[in-house]
C-alpha cells in the first residue's frame, strides 16, 4: 500500500534502524602530567577510554624506546576504563609520548583496537632560566701551607712505626702452622633467595616502610644479576640495566620484571609516592621467580650437553 509521504517515512525508519545497528565509537585519550619535564624526571600518563557499556578493555603493559619509558603505575586503577603509567623521558630537547593502543571486545562479540594521539613533552634544562652556557667561577690560586720540622719528624716516625708493625704482622702470619681459610661464598641464587627470605621477615612491608623495602629489593635483584650474568649491574642505571638485559641471550625475558620493580622503586624513592602491601609482596615474589627462572635457563645448556655426551659414548 502506497500513501503520500510513505517513502520518506520508510527512509527515516531505515536510517534509524541503521543508526541503532552501528557500533558505538571507542575513543582513547592520553593525558600527561606535568607536560614540562627535565631529563630523567618521572611523569604520569593517564589513559582514558570511552566505550559502550559491557565492553572489555585490554590496556598495554609497558612501552619503551630510545627516548620514552612507560610502566604501569603501582596500585589499582581509578576506574575500569582508566589506566595510569609512570614515565621517564631521556631526550635532550623535544619528545612525545607515543600513541597507546587499547584492545577491546564489545558486548556483542566484536573486537577491535583504538589508539590515543601522541602527546608532546617539553624537555627543559636543569640550569636556571637564561643561563644556557654559564661561565665558570674564578679559580683561586693555591694557598701555601707552612710545614714545620717537628711535623715532618713526627710524620716520619709514625710511618716508620707503621712499617715495623706491618712487618711484624707478616712474620707472625708466616709462623702459623695452619692458615685460617674463609668459607667459600654462597652461590648467587642461594645468596639471593636467603636475602629475600630475610627481607620477607624484616617487617618493612607491615610497617609500610616501602622506601627501605624497595631499596633492599632492587639491590638484591641487581646483585644477583651482576654475579650470575657477570656484568657490573650494581653500577648501572635503570636504563643501562634494561638495555643490557635486552642484549643478553638470557636477559630478554627478565626485562618486564626488572622494569616493573625498578619503576615502582623509583616511584617510591624519587617521586615520593606510596605503594600497597599487595603490590610490594607481588614484586617480592616476582624477584624470587626471576632467580629460579634464570637458574633453570642457565642450567639447561649444561644439562643438554651432558645428555649429548652420554648418548655419543
Amino acid at each position: 500500500m502506497r500513501g503520500s509521504g510513505g517513502f520518506p517515512v520508510l527512509a527515516v525508519l531505515m536510517a534509524a534502524s541503521a543508526s541503532a545497528a552501528a557500533p558505538a565509537e571507542v575513543t582513547v585519550t592520553a593525558t600527561v602530567t606535568p607536560e614540562e619535564v627535565t631529563v630523567g624526571q618521572t611523569f604520569t600518563v593517564e589513559l582514558q577510554v570511552k566505550a559502550p557499556a559491557g565492553a572489555t578493555l585490554t590496556f598495554p603493559e609497558a612501552v619503551a624506546d630510545d627516548t620514552i619509558e612507560l610502566a604501569p603505575a603501582p596500585g589499582p586503577a581509578p576506574a575500569p576504563t582508566t589506566a595510569r603509567y609512570l614515565g621517564r623521558c631521556f631526550a635532550l630537547r623535544e619528545a612525545a609520548v607515543p600513541p597507546l593502543t587499547v584492545r577491546y571486545r564489545l558486548a556483542d562479540g566484536r573486537v577491535g583496537e583504538a589508539a590515543s594521539a601522541a602527546v608532546p613533552l617539553r624537555v627543559v634544562s636543569l640550569l636556571p632560566k637564561g643561563e644556557e652556557s654559564p661561565a665558570l667561577a674564578d679559580i683561586r690560586p693555591p694557598v701555601a701551607v707552612p710545614v714545620s720540622a717537628l711535623f715532618l719528624a713526627t710524620a716520619g716516625a709514625l710511618i716508620a712505626a707503621a712499617g715495623l708493625a706491618v712487618l711484624a704482622l707478616l712474620r707472625r702470619r708466616r709462623q702459623r702452622r695452619t692458615a685460617e681459610t674463609a668459607p667459600p661464598p654462597l652461590p648467587a641464587d642461594a645468596e639471593a633467595l636467603a636475602a629475600l627470605s630475610r627481607l620477607t621477615t624484616a617487617g618493612l612491608v607491615e610497617a609500610a616502610d616501602y622506601k627501605a623495602f624497595y631499596v633492599a629489593l632492587t639491590e638484591i635483584a641487581k646483585r644477583y644479576l651482576e654475579r650470575r650474568l657477570e656484568a657490573p649491574v650494581l653500577e648501572m642505571t635503570t636504563t643501562e640495566t634494561l638495555a643490557f638485559l635486552r642484549r643478553h641471550p638470557h636477559g630478554a625475558s627478565l626485562v618486564g620484571v626488572v622494569r616493573d620493580v625498578t619503576a615502582a622503586a623509583d616511584h617510591v624513592k624519587f617521586a615520593r609516592g606510596s605503594s600497597q602491601r599487595a603490590t610490594a609482596e607481588r614484586h617480592l615474589q616476582a624477584v624470587r621467580e626471576l632467580v629460579t627462572t634464570l637458574e633453570a635457563r642457565l642450567a639447561a645448556p649444561s644439562a643438554n650437553g651432558t645428555e649429548a655426551l652420554r648418548r655419543t659414548a
